[in-house]
């Protein structure tokens, strides 16, 4: 429904004279490729793959319906982006298309899955004046409309999830925590958001980083929880990550006794 509505805000907003007709192209994730654990979402490759139907069938209805750009049917484009590599890689792929002679006159983009993809093509088609709609980029900081002038989303913004664990912590009189969050843009977003937004309602103790790629805490996760002054351990991480990090304070014997654990994503089952 909303990809929908973002084509009808198309047809409203923009008209805009082409030889061979319009495009929107929309930014998807090759779908046979390593997992990446940069994803915000812990079923963000589902997520990404039903969003490409969505974006398929938005187009077909537009078609069915008769809408069009300046009397003009609206066409689509899929480009395949690989969440393994850094923002670069989208933003090579998303010049060639805008470059190529044979492509149709784009006017907006569908996409990308991540914040870190939004970083790098934000700018980009902020100056060129063609909507970036994102389906998985939750990150906060792209709210801001100076920096991202063209950007909108079909999620929620992180800063949602940061209310939501505040009014968690106050219903239960929680003032302080241990915050561990992962390596990564989603992780380090939401230590920004708690430590800059959220500092004068719950104190962060302890920060603790956690590197997926090397299965790795920043410092000692046993010795840094037991001499903390909290006993509120608050998991920035996605489900993958979150799943591993509860997996290692299991073997360290941190779950349960005085020790409450709250994930920002969910955890899968855990073999003990």
């Amino acid at each position: 429904m909303a990809l929908i509505h973002f084509i009808v805000l198309m047809y409203i907003h923009i008209f805009v004279e082409f030889s061979n007709g319009i495009q929107i192209l929309g930014l998807f994730p090759k779908q046979e490729q390593p997992f990446s654990h940069d994803l915000e979402s812990h079923n963000a490759v589902q997520w990404s793959t039903q969003s490409m139907a969505m974006f398929r069938a938005a187009i077909s209805l537009s078609d069915k319906y008769g809408i069009r750009v300046g009397g003009r049917p609206i066409n689509y484009s899929i480009v395949e982006t690989m969440t393994t590599v850094n923002g670069f890689s989208a933003l090579h792929l998303i010049c060639q298309h805008i470059n190529s002679d044979e492509e149709e006159g784009i006017v907006g983009i569908v996409g990308p899955l991540t914040s870190n993809d939004v970083r790098f093509l934000g700018p980009l088609v902020a100056q060129i004046g063609l909507p970036l709609v994102s389906y998985g980029a939750t990150n906060a900081d792209l709210s801001d409309s100076r920096l991202y002038p063209t950007f909108y989303r079909t999620i929620s913004s992180d800063s949602i999830l940061c209310q939501a664990i505040v009014e968690l912590f106050q219903q239960f009189s929680w003032a302080t925590c241990v915050m561990i969050c992962e390596k990564n843009d989603y992780g380090y977003g939401g230590l920004k958001l708690m430590s800059e937004h959220y500092n004068t309602i719950i104190s962060i103790k302890e920060q603790i980083t956690f590197d997926p790629w090397s299965n790795t805490f920043h410092v000692d996760l046993k010795s840094t929880l037991q001499s903390s002054r909290s006993r509120i351990v608050l998991v920035w991480a996605n489900q993958t990550t979150s799943t591993t990090i509860i997996q290692h304070a299991l073997n360290a014997g941190l779950i349960g006794g005085s020790f409450v654990w709250v994930t920002t994503d969910q955890v899968m089952h855990i073999l003990c």
